[in-house]
């Protein structure tokens, strides 16, 4: 899969080139104060909101005045936008804020509903084809680097129960989270029958498991990926990162493109209708029957899967046809995120702490906690 291609087929993918186009416009127009691309999508994604019949307002707007923007004034807009010179401060901040806007247990957002418009594909096939030429990017379709892998500990678990240390029972773990799925679809079978499509939530990801270990590589800058790019992350202010030695005969079942899932699914599939129909009709809009990977299964001939940050963008929260009955949604994995099967992980010591500068804003940064000074 070509990198341009992984951008364009994904709704992460398009939200990111979005993101480099607004960039682009703020960085050049910011002493003017006006930014008619930001706002011109803005306004297109708010109707986009209201005709759900989403609680939103505009503060301080008068939405009768309200501009009505169309798809090809989008797109007409977006062509005439100078895109600035890539590098890699700026594909991470797009990065960062295609994964922030994830979210597979509703409809997506107005921006990406807007975004997957085909009057639109032209024009953000230029923006793809302006980051592919860099090079910055190439690294995205790569399979795992090995000698750079970093867990990452956050000053507060997840709800889900958080992440397992090196060196845990990985085969007892995956023998409880096939135990407690396949006890879930029992339990929402019986009880959500004649429940409305859609009018219930539930356990919307298809990652392995919470509690297993796992890991990313670094951006250019040796900022671990898994710091900031955080599937449905909890505003995190403090962490701990550990680069974790790996074994170079370790078997790592590498996720690039569609078919890897989709044959991972046949191959050793579990069916979750009743558990996921409801979120995954929210997030594709199909209503059907559903499966993920039996991951205690996959185990059994692999010692980790891995997800590059390319087929993230391409894949995530897409809906993905196994065959003439049931499909399968990649959700709830973070961008070039390992999840580890095997017990023979060793963490390096010490931890290097950091610190989130501007926690829960557009503006929020990690940096070594070291090169915060004093007061």
């Amino acid at each position: 899969m070509e990198l341009n291609q992984a951008l364009m087929s994904g709704r992460r993918g398009r939200r990111l080139l979005w993101e480099f186009a607004v960039a682009s416009e703020e960085t050049q127009l910011e002493t003017f104060g006006e930014h008619p691309l930001h706002d011109a999508v803005f306004f297109a994604a708010y109707r986009v909101a209201i005709e759900r019949g989403e609680s939103v307002g505009l503060l301080g707007i008068d939405e009768s005045s309200m501009p009505e923007i169309s798809a090809p004034e989008i797109a007409r807009i977006l062509d005439g936008t100078s895109l600035v010179s890539v590098n890699a401060a700026l594909l991470q901040r797009a990065l960062v804020r295609s994964v922030d806007s994830a979210r597979y247990w509703q409809a997506p957002d107005g921006e990406d509903t807007i975004l997957a418009l085909p009057a639109l594909a032209e024009s953000l096939e230029r923006v793809a084809r302006h980051l592919a030429a860099c090079g910055l990017a190439t690294r995205w379709l790569a399979s795992v680097d090995l000698r750079n892998q970093f867990q990452v500990e956050f000053d507060q678990h997840d709800l889900q129960g958080g992440t397992q240390s090196p060196g845990a029972d990985s085969h007892g773990i995956l023998q409880e989270w096939k135990a407690c799925v396949l006890a879930t679809e029992a339990r929402d079978a019986a009880e959500l029958l004649g429940t409305p499509l859609g009018s219930f939530s539930g356990e919307w990801w298809s990652i392995p498991s919470h509690r297993l270990p796992s890991t990313t590589g670094v951006f250019p800058g040796h900022q671990p990926v898994g710091l900031s790019c955080v599937e449905d992350g909890f505003g995190w202010e403090q962490a701990s990162v550990r680069l974790v030695s790996v074994l170079p005969s370790v078997r790592v079942l590498e996720i690039s493109t569609a078919d890897d899932w989709i044959r991972l699914c046949r191959e050793h599939g579990l069916e979750v209708t009743a558990h996921k129909r409801h979120d995954w009709y929210q997030t594709t809009g199909r209503d059907g029957a559903w499966k993920i990977p039996d991951w205690l299964a996959v185990a059994r001939n692999y010692d980790a899967v891995h997800l590059s940050i390319g087929a993230y963008l391409a894949l995530a929260g897409e809906c993905l046809e196994i065959d003439e009955k049931f499909s399968s949604v990649i959700a709830g994995w973070d961008p070039g995120q390992t999840f580890w099967f095997t017990d023979s992980l060793r963490l390096y010591e010490p931890a290097q702490e950091w610190t989130c500068l501007e926690a829960n804003s557009e503006d929020a940064r990690w940096v070594p906690s070291s090169d915060i000074p004093s007061s």
